[in-house]
């Protein structure tokens, strides 16, 4: 009894770890079998590992390693119990390399099992013969192996559970799933680490139910939460939903939450469940719900924008052929003069619609660019006037203009989007007014270091309902009034907000219905720098005397007969090329001052021959001024054509006036 109570009292000792205990075990039994040598090992294929061991003066250390056949556990492992010897030179061992190596007289030891598989070894030994091992000797030092393997197999399934648990916890923070049990019977709630976590509440936070509950977003959520746990608890049913939670700092989260209940002799006594954060894949999903919303509205949109276009460009395209058709079977000049201004008055509609369209893309796609310039402001709203007056005067109209802007007043903007603007609510004045007056007011005033421009343009037209006002600004809304039948794209004042917008303005708008319209507008624009007023005008030169020798580069027959007409028509001639490289060979050979060059041509384009024309040298700029004639008419194509070396930039569908220009500035240029 007292061996059993001293090796109890060592195995019940809480106040020392595992290898102390062991450590005291091999002392003890040192003591029982009065032996000098005490060690436990580990063995793995053949291979003897000490790995706990009590020896005079430390002869042997932990991690010193034997082959198992050289040691006397070979035999224990061999009889697969406790096996001992008390005088190992007048055994049958005694030729046994344990003993030659390391004159061992006495030996006892036992396997250690844990599980069924043999872990290693329990052994005491010494120098000196002993007494004969009693059969009580042999138990006990089963006793201290059948120990030892216990605890070895308790450490091990206690280190498998914390790797376990790390993993477990891991795997939670990397999915952001947490677990949760809720106790109905102690009325207690657990939350895992990570749940608490999503909470965004401390590590040490113990939750209640009452408390649980508050996390859930007030209205639908929590309603949502009390019914899927009421139907658990009662009738077993369990939950898989996504439900939006307010942390404890205030922050919106979903999560996904799941939830079962465990039943006790027909009770609910306990729900268990899990939570993981999904606030991202929720944001993401309404992210690309909203990308589907816009991608099936823009197609609607451009279904709308196609037939509305395509209706549009059949009204000016039917004058336009139609008029020169009939032109061919015309005698009288009066009547062919006539349906020549219809033809052209239809091809101005059509480029317009067609430049509607564009802008209109440029800003769905966020390219729309501002191009400033120095101009004299008050030039715009007066040539705009005259512009506009013969028009309203055809519709017996009155006009009214009030312009209160200083003849001095420079200023840096985009004129050409200020002048669209302008004429773009003008020409809708125009459009749905029948009887009555329009009426354009502007000024301008100087504003810490800025301009800032009011305009108005009001009318007495059909004016607008409350439900078309609505939806003013959005594209192709013409048609939601039915007494707003005039035509157009139903771009115009969409287009008009957005530049206004994009120019940092303002647009208000008041209308009655039958009564008329008014629309105000403020811009603020840049003060800008006084320019020369020494430009010569197209019509005072005679364009036949000036000393120019001229190409024009362009791959379209049509293109080159209609600049030829035009160039005629001012008493020039000029040389053709049909690309690039045709315009290079020609350069080469003649000397020419002023080239009108196509920017998309195939073989070689505009720009790309610009390039070579002015890296090598053959039409340098002081000698040859290079005019770009292009469809594209973007400020990034503007820029490349710069960048190639072109002087000028003239955006086809090309006018007389523009060709006039262009020669003009040439003209300037060179000081001809």
């Amino acid at each position: 009894m007292n061996f059993l109570r001293q090796f109890h009292d060592i195995v019940s000792n809480q106040e020392i770890d595992f290898s102390d205990k062991v450590i005291k075990l091999l002392e003890f039994g040192l003591e029982v079998f009065d032996l000098e040598f005490a060690i436990v090992s580990q063995v793995d294929d053949k291979l003897y590992t000490v790995i706990h061991v009590v020896a005079p003066e430390d002869a042997i250390a932990v991690g010193t390693q034997f082959d198992i056949e050289g040691t006397y556990c070979a035999h224990t492992l061999e009889a697969n119990k406790a096996l001992s010897f008390h005088h190992a030179s007048k055994s049958r061992i005694a030729q046994h390399p344990c003993y030659i190596n390391f004159q061992l007289e006495s030996y006892i030891g036992a396997p250690i099992f844990v599980g069924k598989k043999v872990f290693g070894t329990v052994n005491f030994s010494a120098p000196n013969v002993s007494e004969p091992f009693s059969e009580e000797s042999h138990d006990y030092v089963e006793l201290f192996a059948q120990w030892l393997g216990n605890e070895l197999a308790r450490n091990a399934s206690s280190e498998r559970l914390i790797k376990k648990n790390y993993m477990l916890a891991q795997v939670e923070e990397v999915a952001r799933i947490g677990s949760w049990e809720l106790d109905l019977l102690e009325n207690k709630l657990y939350w895992s680490k990570q749940t608490k976590a999503i909470h965004e509440v401390p590590a040490d936070y113990s939750p209640n139910l009452e408390t649980a509950i508050e996390f859930y977003k007030e209205g639908e959520s929590r309603d949502l939460i009390q019914q899927v746990v009421q139907e658990a608890i009662e009738h077993g049913k369990d939950w898989n939903i996504e439900i939006q939670l307010i942390t404890a700092k205030g922050n919106p989260v979903w999560v996904s939450t799941y939830g079962e209940a465990e039943f006790e002799n027909g009770r609910c006594v306990r729900l268990i469940g899990t939570f993981q954060d999904v606030t991202k894949e929720v944001l993401l999903r309404e992210e690309l719900k909203k990308q589907k919303a816009d991608a099936e509205r823009t197609l609607e949109d451009r279904s709308i924008l196609l037939a509305k276009i395509s209706h549009e460009l059949r009204t000016p395209l039917n004058g336009i052929t139609g008029m020169l058709t009939t032109l061919l079977y015309e005698k009288s000049e009066q009547k062919r003069e006539e349906k020549l201004k219809v033809a052209l008055r239809s091809a101005d509609i059509l480029l317009n619609i067609i430049n509607e369209v564009l802008d209109f893309s440029k800003i769905n796609h966020g390219e729309l660019k501002l191009e400033p310039s120095h101009f004299l402001l008050k030039t715009i709203f007066v040539d705009l006037a005259s512009l506009y007056l013969p028009l309203y005067q055809e519709k017996n109209l009155n006009f009214d203009v009030d312009i209160n802007i200083s003849e001095e007043c420079w200023t840096y903007c985009d004129n050409t989007r200020l002048t669209q603007i302008a004429s773009n609510l003008l020409s809708n004045a125009l459009k749905f007014t029948e009887q009555g007056t329009i009426k354009l007011s502007v000024t301008a005033k100087v504003q810490s270091g800025d301009v800032i421009l009011n305009l108005q343009v009001s009318d007495t037209g059909i004016g607008m309902t409350e439900t078309f006002m609505k939806s003013l600004f959005s594209p192709f809304t013409q048609e939601l009034n039915k007494d707003r039948k005039k035509g157009g794209t139903g771009l115009g004042l969409a287009i008009v907000k957005e530049l206004i917008d994009y120019m940092g303005g303002t647009i208000q708008v008041s209308s009655e219905y039958l009564k008329g319209s008014c629309f105000d507008i403020q811009l603020p624009l840049k003060l800008g720098q006084s320019q020369s007023h020494d430009a010569l005008l197209a019509c005072d030169i005679d364009f036949s005397t000036l000393p120019l020798s001229i190409l024009v580069v362009d791959d379209n027959q049509i293109n080159r007969f209609v600049l030829k007409a035009h160039l005629e028509k001012l008493g020039l001639t000029a040389d053709y090329a049909c690309d690039g490289i045709d315009a290079i060979n020609k350069c080469k050979q003649n000397k020419y001052n002023l080239i009108f060059m196509d920017c998309v041509m195939p073989e070689m384009d505009g720009i790309e021959a610009t390039r070579i024309l002015r890296e090598e040298q053959i039409c340098p700029t002081d000698k040859t001024y290079i005019i770009a004639l292009t469809a594209n008419t973007s400020a990034d194509d503007k820029a490349a054509c710069k960048q190639a070396g072109m002087d000028l930039f003239v955006s086809k569908p090309v006018k007389n006036t523009a060709i006039e220009q262009a020669i003009v500035t040439a003209k300037e240029h060179f000081l001809m």
